[in-house]
């Protein structure tokens, strides 16, 4: 008797998980992916974001470098068949993110870029192919706004996805180009509110002004910018690694005689002097040390 009262709330609690389960394989809301299909997207796009800028740094030389940008096809399955999309370079797209974001940026010159074909197959059973574009950037200004804008046009019957679209920001950078922390000294006659030893923690931006050349701003020791000098211009002597300095604001600034202004490639570090409006050194003369902490935003 026992044994039948107990099989019987047996049933009585497994039951209700039955037919909950006979339910849960007959609701339309699970879905059976093998049916779901296939959307062909940019991963670059879906990495950065819509409407985002894909930053590509490259170095300075005259030798083509290849930035690839893979098609992908996702799916829970890859195609049985080869399947061709193609891209366009798309002027309307960065004409719209300039508009967005109030910005100048422009296509890099044609000679500096080259595609062989906007075109891409991905072959059977694979997810992706790659478009591999060549870039010259010794043909680049290197304080240039360019974009590369690309944009899926054609699935090859497939679903376009919303990252369809990708931005490609070139950017020639030389080996020099990055945040640098400073420390120094800074003489500016007998005025110790400019003068003196840098702060701690101040930090510089050196950007590209050539394929040896750094662009940079002189501090007084308060943080404020020295605006009558700025932007200074280093430029590494890439035999020797001897540093000179120019400013394209005062022509008075050169590199001051008796320091051995020079850059360590060991370290990642400048070590600059400077004079200006004479040739006194307690006049008006700046000493720097600036080591690389890592790259520009």
């Amino acid at each position: 008797m026992k044994k039948k009262i107990l099989s019987s709330l047996f049933l009585l609690v497994l039951l209700p998980g039955m037919l909950s389960l006979s339910s849960c394989l007959k609701d339309s809301r699970f879905v059976d992916f093998s049916k779901v299909g296939a959307l062909v997207e940019l991963p670059l796009a879906a990495y950065t974001g819509l409407g985002s800028l894909t930053p590509e740094a490259l170095p300075i030389q005259s030798t083509p470098q290849t930035i690839p940008v893979v098609v992908n096809v996702a799916a829970p399955k890859a195609l049985s068949t080869p399947l061709t999309v193609t891209l366009a370079v798309d002027q309307a797209a960065l004409d719209a993110y300039n508009t967005a974001k109030g910005t100048a940026y422009v296509q890099p010159p044609p000679a500096a870029v080259s595609i062989s074909s906007l075109k891409v197959t991905v072959p059977a059973n694979q997810h992706t192919a790659t478009l591999n574009i060549q870039v010259n950037t010794s043909l680049l200004d290197p304080s240039g706004l360019y974009v590369i804008p690309l944009t899926i046009v054609d699935g090859g019957g497939q679903k376009i996805s919303n990252y369809k679209t990708v931005l490609l920001n070139v950017q020639a950078k030389n080996q020099y180009d990055g945040t640098y922390t400073i420390q120094g000294y800074v003489h500016r006659d007998a005025d110790l509110t400019l003068g003196g030893p840098f702060k701690s923690g101040l930090t510089e931006e050196l950007s590209t002004a050539g394929a040896t050349s750094v662009s940079f701003n002189q501090e007084w020791a308060n943080g404020s910018v020295a605006g009558g000098l700025n932007p200074l211009v280093a430029t590494v002597d890439p035999t020797t690694n001897v540093v000179t300095v120019t400013s394209t604001s005062n022509a008075t600034v050169t590199t001051q005689t008796g320091y051995n202004s020079h850059y360590d490639p060991a370290t990642k570090t400048f070590y600059i002097a400077i004079i200006w409006n004479g040739t006194d050194p307690a006049h008006r003369s700046a000493i720097d040390t600036l080591t690389y902490s890592g790259p520009r935003p």
